[in-house]
């Protein structure tokens, strides 16, 4: 009893700081980032929390359009976990009970999730849907690709989270042609086919395929598969550029395992908490009980605490057991209110990481 009302308590701003002093002397000893909270690059800390929703809750909704016309369900979320990003949502249209579906791949941000009737709103007409890019979900490298998803975004008149506001970018056309600036390159050239471009000062490719966060440089391959490169310099590693990282399916993320830096199983990945319409996983919910010594709780964490092992099958987060057990848990058959920024903001700050939202703001209704 005592262990669930400590996240009970972690949404008085008194526990906020208390999971912020825990984290810096436990999580990061002796470390640079014990200074300084983690921030992800182009984060801004002004944005709302939007809203909160189970992952699995989200898969399988139906989707309508303004005039509450069908248009088809949520068949999975396309996620870069590092990140704590949604790319997109994929949709499942037309077909009878599952066969002869078309797909079709939507920014996150053009989605409003209408909690009381348990549906999603797009502001497209079935003509619009009928007529936007499809989704191969066989050639899931391929239209996970940034030119790939940047063509999505521009279609329904977005701009891609991984390109900066000041890339000087203009949305593709909606006939699905490029008509966009893409954007600038590092070393300050434009690169116009989406070639990768080699970064002068650093030596490295930086196309939309890599991902430079806390001195790690991920690289998809051309074989689909990624190289992981530790990188020392602090104006790359620093830098505010955002990358499209590695993107799985959400559903495939379940049961992914969870491991510390010293390969102990701490548990598995039960849940993504997502809030749909900023685009962003709140958080990760770990089934950790078993390994922990808690029974049925589970541990949620910031999605950006994890990253993937060289091999993408498992996720490993810098924490002992002890740790988890100390920062942010609940029982599974009592989840508390993700919708609540003062709570989702004990969760960030118990790994010393900044979220992306103001934990001072109130949830738009």
């Amino acid at each position: 009893m005592k262990r669930k009302l400590q996240i009970i308590t972690s949404v008085s701003a008194a526990s906020l700081l208390a999971f912020s002093a825990l984290a810096q002397e436990t999580l990061y000893p002796g470390t640079a980032e014990t200074a300084s909270p983690r921030q992800p690059p182009s984060q801004a800390r002004s944005e709302r929390l939007n809203g909160a929703a189970r992952a699995t809750d989200i898969i399988g909704m139906t989707v309508n359009n303004y005039q509450n016309e069908r248009l088809g369900k949520v068949e999975d979320l396309a996620v870069d976990v590092e990140s704590g990003r949604i790319v997109q949502v994929i949709l499942s249209t037309g077909g009878f009970l599952g066969m002869g579906n078309t797909f079709t791949a939507v920014p996150p941000g053009a989605l409003r999730h209408d909690a009381a009737d348990k549906v999603l709103h797009l502001n497209a007409s079935k003509a619009k849907l009928a007529a936007a890019l499809k989704f191969d979900t066989s050639k899931w490298d391929k239209d996970t690709q940034s030119n790939r998803v940047t063509e999505v975004y521009g279609y329904y008149g977005e701009r891609p989270y991984f390109v900066a506001d000041n890339e000087g970018y203009r949305n593709p056309s909606l006939d699905g042609t490029v008509a966009a600036t893409l954007p600038h390159n590092m070393d300050g050239s434009i690169n116009t086919d989406g070639a990768r471009t080699l970064d002068k000062a650093s030596n490295v490719e930086i196309a939309g395929n890599v991902e430079a966060t806390n001195n790690w440089i991920s690289t998809r391959n051309p074989d689909g598969t990624w190289t992981r490169e530790y990188y020392s310099n602090e104006r790359r590693a620093n830098n505010a550029w955002s990358r499209l990282g590695y993107v799985q399916k959400a559903s495939r993320l379940m049961g992914t395992p969870v491991k510390n830096l010293q390969d102990q199983k701490l548990g598995k990945v039960e849940n993504l908490m997502v809030d749909l319409s900023a685009g962003r996983i709140l958080a990760v919910i770990i089934s950790s009980g078993e390994y922990i010594g808690l029974g049925d709780e589970l541990s949620a964490v910031p999605p950006t605490a994890l990253r993937f092992n060289a091999e993408h099958d498992t996720l490993q987060l810098d924490a002992s057991r002890d740790m988890l057990a100390n920062s942010p848990h609940f029982n599974a058959s009592q989840w508390p209110d993700f919708s609540q920024p003062g709570f989702v903001g004990g969760v960030y700050h118990a790994y010393n990481i900044v979220p992306y939202f103001s934990t001072t703001a109130t949830v738009a209704r």
